[in-house]
């Protein structure tokens, strides 16, 4: 191989080396992307869940003023259901007391 083919050749992984590093430097920069949006959505994702544990509650709540504050047979079920919370509650003192 002459001097010319060396350095043609030598120019072609120049260029493939450049061609590489450039490619590397755009995929850890999307990376970095990507790991930033990863943590923005894991945050909006339990901002969401936190939101909808406490509609959930209100929601609860709700049902539960509705019921005592309604017709005679909804306040009764509504009576029944806080009396199985108690029992409930008793079952975990108790448990708790063992």
């Amino acid at each position: 191989m002459n001097n010319r083919e060396l350095l043609d050749k030598m120019d072609g992984l120049l260029r493939q080396a450049d061609f590489a590093e450039n490619r590397i430097t755009a995929i850890l920069t999307e990376n970095q992307d990507l790991h930033a949006r990863n943590k923005r959505l894991e945050l909006n994702l339990r901002t969401q869940k936190k939101e909808l544990d406490a509609l959930k509650e209100a929601f609860k709540t709700l049902q539960l003023q509705r019921a005592l504050s309604g017709h005679p047979d909804a306040r009764h079920q509504a009576k029944l259901k806080i009396n199985q919370f108690i029992r409930e509650i008793d079952q975990c003192l108790a448990q708790l007391q063992e």
